[in-house]
């Protein structure tokens, strides 16, 4: 009898090794799944009297567009290394005007 209750213990041991080994490695972030454009918005500075207008990825890049209510244009750029963002345009009426409306790095 002692025999068989050991081998009941042992069978018991490894199910819930292996569910909590199951449990661990389901509830571990995979960063690499997430998007890059959906991580570098956790680190978005809000820019006072402007709302974002737009997210875009440009040759690899994450560009994100803010107006003001005037129609002003404000881009940030991330970088990827730093995770940090940075002003990388700013467009008067470049909101409302076709014509004043240039892309982040536009010369």
């Amino acid at each position: 009898m002692d025999n068989i209750f050991c081998k009941s213990q042992t069978k018991e041991k490894i199910v819930l090794v292996s569910f909590i080994l199951c449990l661990l490695v389901s509830c571990a972030p995979v960063e690499s799944q997430t998007p890059l454009w959906i991580r570098s918005m956790e680190t978005l500075p809000k820019v006072e009297g402007f709302r974002q207008s737009g997210v875009f990825d440009i040759n690899g890049k994450i560009y994100v567009q803010n107006c003001d209510a005037g129609g002003n244009q404000i881009w940030m750029r991330y970088n990827e290394e730093t995770h940090a963002w940075r002003q990388s345009r700013y467009n008067t009426l470049g909101c409302v005007r076709g014509e004043n409306s240039t892309g982040p790095d536009a010369g």
